[in-house]
């Protein structure tokens, strides 16, 4: 028998439950506050270290650039070399950080000061465009007007510094000294400045406190010491003491 016309097919069709709905919505609810909580307590966490990590990087940055000029001394300018517990003045072969330069490595005079008002550690570089002084004899002055400089170019390289300090580290040379055997060490010498015409110290020690900007209260003190990789002529103890003595 041959059908006509048309059938119709009824779907059953059911919805939640109120049971059902409540139940979805206690799990959410539940999966969002633990979201929440651990989101919460990860920020809080972050927080609580944020500022040591700043200061840290900071720290490490800084260290980081005034090593490496450090190690690019003239030694040939060892009797311009000179500084105090607060600022240094070396001669390096290094890339400006004054990007108008372009690349490659410059002769430059690059001073590191503490600024106190600020809480800052500064640097400035100029270049050197001309041959430098060489060492005049003892009873002469140094004629500084032959350092010939251009470009001179400053910049912030630490911030929230609230100590800073250099000392400048002399190792004597040993007055015992017998055939086949190692000369016996000798105590260094420790001296807040350096002054043009001493030459190169053996090394220098760095140590710097840096403050939470958002709790004064917190600080961190880093330090380190750097040896003297440019030739630095030395000297015994008895010279040392009358060179650092005179006038």
């Amino acid at each position: 028998m041959k059908r006509t016309g048309k059938e119709t097919h009824a779907t059953d069709v059911r919805g939640f439950t109120l049971m059902e709905l409540l139940v979805a919505t206690v799990l959410l609810s539940l999966v969002m506050s633990s979201v929440y909580s651990l989101t919460h307590a990860s920020l809080r966490t972050w927080r609580s270290v944020e500022g040591g990590v700043d200061m840290h990087l900071g720290a490490r940055s800084f260290f980081t650039l005034f090593s490496h000029e450090y190690n690019s001394i003239v030694g040939r300018a060892e009797h311009l070399f000179e500084g105090d517990n607060k600022s240094i003045t070396m001669f390096v072969v290094a890339q400006p950080m004054d990007l108008d330069e372009g690349e490659g490595s410059r002769l430059m005079r690059v001073t590191y000061s503490y600024n106190r008002s600020k809480k800052t550690i500064e640097r400035e570089e100029a270049l050197v465009t001309g041959a430098l002084p060489t060492r005049p004899p003892q009873d002469e002055q140094l004629d500084r007007s032959r350092i010939k400089l251009q470009r001179r170019y400053k910049s912030t390289v630490a911030e929230n510094v609230g100590q800073f300090e250099i000392t400048y580290i002399w190792v004597p040379l040993s007055d015992q000294i017998t055939p086949g055997l190692p000369p016996e060490p000798e105590p260094p010498i420790y001296k807040k400045e350096s002054r043009e015409r001493w030459g190169l110290p053996q090394g220098i020690r760095l140590e710097v406190e840096m403050r939470d900007p958002d709790n004064k209260e917190k600080t961190y003190q880093f330090n380190t010491v750097l040896p003297m990789r440019a030739q630095s002529a030395r000297q015994k103890r008895d010279r040392l003491e009358e060179m650092m003595s005179a006038k």
